[in-house]
């Protein structure tokens, strides 16, 4: 004889607890495709605005990121990381940003995307978000990820941070600067490679004393003076404190290209493997638009290459 009523009320439990997932899911801002996979049980999972630290004040999404994991065959885990931070001249700008034609490149390659967000400088906020607060959030999300990443089958020990324009200067800072990374618990050697792509922030003073429109920007955001050789990723650069290997990118007027060269120089001093793409006829834009994009011959190449090293040696 079957118990109906011992059915039924079981059958309402399940129901229960089903809505109750729903609801803490949509409610914590956090959307998943799929299930982070177990032992890579569940391949190619999305999993967006995952909160990588709290800030007080700071909406959840300043400081989140999101995952797109590799489609892999069933138990290959570990896929290595690219973790990308956005540019926007520390003031607008989002980990959602030109980030299509990426996924793919990478996911195919079958490598984990993470697109990163941090807290913005708002100028007209009476305590605006300022240097060096931007490369600590980056910091305190590849601290969440080297705990995480094996969570979504990713492989912590496998690093590679990449930025661009304002994101290529918290890339910089945080791969020449041991401080940012033992703030949370890590050491340089936690990235395996790192690849700045087009900024003039490796050198703050001589940039904001070059003037024009971008020393003002830059002045909104490297606001004491005192602290301009402390912002530049160029004071850190030494010898023997596993600084990862470079990539970087030449481009724009002579002023920009000579501070590149300067740091460059410093790099190679400093015995640190660097490779310098010449992105001559790209725009700023197009130095990141251009990664992943069809039919792309500048770009695309180089930083495959260079991942395919880094993640390799």
């Amino acid at each position: 004889m079957v118990d109906t009523h011992t059915g039924d009320v079981s059958t309402r439990l399940l129901m229960v607890g089903f809505l109750l997932f729903v609801f803490f899911v949509a409610g914590s801002g956090v959307s998943v495709a799929g299930s982070a996979p177990s032992g890579c049980t569940a391949d190619g999972v999305t999993a967006k605005n995952i909160p990588y630290v709290t800030r007080p004040g700071t909406p959840g999404r300043s400081t989140s990121l999101d995952i797109y994991a590799p489609t892999r065959a069933k138990g290959k885990c570990e896929a290595p990381l690219v973790v990308w931070v956005h540019g926007g001249g520390w003031r607008t700008g989002d980990k959602s940003n030109n980030v299509r034609d990426k996924i793919p490149l990478f996911n195919d390659t079958g490598y984990m995307f993470v697109s990163v967000n941090y807290r913005l400088t708002d100028i007209a906020s009476p305590d605006p978000v300022v240097y060096p607060e931007h490369n600590h959030d980056v910091a305190a999300a590849l601290a969440w990820l080297v705990e995480h990443a094996d969570d979504y089958g990713g492989d912590a020990r496998r690093v590679a941070l990449l930025g661009h324009s304002a994101g290529a200067a918290i890339v910089a800072a945080v791969a020449t600067d041991e401080g940012y990374l033992r703030a949370e618990g890590l050491d340089l050697d936690a990235l395996t490679c790192a690849a700045p792509l087009d900024t003039q922030a490796f050198d703050i003073a001589a940039r904001i004393g070059a003037g024009g429109p971008e020393a003002v920007l830059y002045s909104s955001v490297f606001t004491d003076p005192a602290r301009w050789a402390e912002a530049s990723p160029m004071t850190h650069v030494a010898a023997g404190k596993d600084i990862p290997p470079m990539l970087l990118v030449e481009r724009g007027e002579p002023e920009r290209r000579a501070v590149l060269a300067d740091f460059v120089t410093a790099l190679e001093t400093a015995d640190v493997p660097t490779t310098v793409v010449d992105g001559g006829g790209l725009t700023h834009g197009e130095v990141n638009s251009q990664i992943g994009a069809p039919g792309d011959t500048v770009m695309t190449p180089p930083v495959m290459s260079f991942l395919a090293d880094c993640f390799t040696a």
